[in-house]
């Protein structure tokens, strides 16, 4: 088993992934994620110096992301990275998509 994290900025590209995946049969959770870079130019904390002069120049006009989770099997991985790739037309600096090997879990059945 792999869990695959999957981030893409473009709301319409996201959804048009999670519809494709659910329709091959694999589940997940979402979740609303930003960037680090939208985080720190919106918080009310004061930034180091370089992050602080930065946000003066940097445009605020982004909106947040979603992250999907998925615990696929390793036949399913390639699958999933196609769909990926088919509805974003190449990540490109659209978000990212990576798994990590899971050597156990529990709570999740096969339907």
């Amino acid at each position: 088993m792999q869990l695959m994290v999957i981030t893409i900025d473009e709301t319409d590209e996201f959804l048009e992934t999670l519809a494709g995946l659910k329709a091959h049969g694999m589940n997940g959770v979402v979740i609303q994620s930003t960037s680090l870079k939208h985080a720190l130019l919106n918080s009310t904390v004061d930034a180091a110096p370089i992050f602080g002069s930065l946000s003066k120049v940097v445009s605020h006009d982004f909106e947040m992301s979603h992250t999907a989770f998925l615990l696929l099997t390793d036949d399913q991985i390639e699958h999933a990275k196609r769909v990926v790739r088919r509805n974003t037309k190449g990540l490109g600096k659209k978000g990212v998509m990576f798994t990590v090997p899971i050597s156990s879990y529990e709570g999740i059945e096969e339907e």
